[in-house]
């Protein structure tokens, strides 16, 4: 909850303006967002109202936060997102919007959370639910 209304009020202090790109304000534009001590937090890009090209993030000490890749308004490509202190959490790929091939997040620590490929919709890998155990197993400790 903290971090949600600290984030909130990160974007709130910090005047984001907008960069018109090209002759056509409509057609392409880059909105930047700065924390309020006027470091850049946020550079996305813009084709009318739909997301286009790479939108990237940072956090207030200058790593990177996220990098999200868009086509016409979906996600497209490869897309990460980083904890605070900069060791990546997770990493996907996407076709028009859906999850596909090799998809993992990971934990601080750099271990791996989950690593599963998506192939016709279907996921097959480690997904890393919370709690699950093989059905033979007698071990009953479950690690974060």
């Amino acid at each position: 909850m903290r971090a949600t209304l600290h984030w909130a009020a990160m974007l709130f202090a910090a005047l984001g303006t907008t960069t018109e790109v090209g002759r056509n304000v409509a057609a392409a534009r880059i909105e930047r967002v700065w924390y309020a001590d006027g470091r850049l937090a946020e550079e996305r890009s813009w084709r009318g109202a739909r997301e286009e090209g790479v939108h990237r993030g940072w956090w207030r000490d200058g790593r990177q936060r996220f990098e999200y890749s868009y086509h016409d308004g979906v996600l497209q490509g490869v897309s990460r997102e980083w904890f605070p202190r900069g060791a990546l959490w997770r990493e996907q790929h996407y076709d028009a919007g859906h999850e596909s091939g090799l998809q993992r997040m990971y934990w601080e620590d750099g271990r791996v959370r989950a690593s599963y490929v998506v192939r016709n919709g279907r996921r097959y890998g480690l997904l890393g639910a919370k709690g699950c155990v093989a059905r033979d197993s007698t071990a009953t400790e479950t690690k974060p």
